[in-house]
């Protein structure tokens, strides 16, 4: 008995792979996105002047991954010789809530966390030097607040690990 193979073209197996697959992924993304909740991010920025040869303003960067995260960006300068300020907030983890407020000129506050239940506020002014804050929290249940005034030059980092459940809340405030 001489067994033959049968002329199928591999191309058109290749295209209905690619298509089960690609439904395979739809269905996966689709069923995530239902059970996921939504997370809330809000940034307002304002400024009096616009260099616009400079591109002098005001930036602001959200990166969130997770459930039921919430981030606030305010951020403001005034006079045409001031810098923008800069935020970076990361968010990776559940229920994390981080907030950054900065006015005057060339202010940059970052957030970074990573895990559960954490809660991060910075509050920036300045002049016409730098305020910068960099405040990094990983593990479950911490808290930390930082605010900043005055003449500049200021820089504080902050990193907490709460791996064991709860911490004790760091507060820091400068004149």
């Amino acid at each position: 008995m001489k067994r033959e193979s049968a002329n199928v073209p591999t191309q058109s197996i290749t295209a209905i792979n690619k298509t089960v697959m690609a439904l395979i992924l739809i269905t996966a993304v689709s069923s995530f996105a239902i059970s996921a909740q939504a997370d809330t991010s809000r940034v307002h920025q304002y400024f009096n002047q616009v260099d616009t040869q400079n591109h002098q303003g005001n930036y602001s960067v959200i990166s969130q991954v997770g459930n039921n995260n919430q981030v606030n960006v305010k951020q403001s300068y005034s006079a045409a010789y001031q810098t923008g300020n800069f935020s970076h907030i990361r968010q990776y983890g559940n229920e994390n809530n981080a907030s950054i407020a900065q006015t005057g000129g060339r202010n940059i506050g970052v957030i970074l966390q990573a895990g559960n239940y954490h809660t991060a506020n910075v509050s920036q002014s300045g002049s016409q030097q730098e305020l910068s804050t960099y405040v990094s929290q990983t593990g479950t249940r911490s808290d930390i607040h930082v605010s900043q005034s005055g003449s500049g030059y200021r820089n504080i980092g902050i990193e907490q690990q709460a791996f064991s459940g709860y911490t004790r809340p760091v507060t820091v405030e400068t004149y």
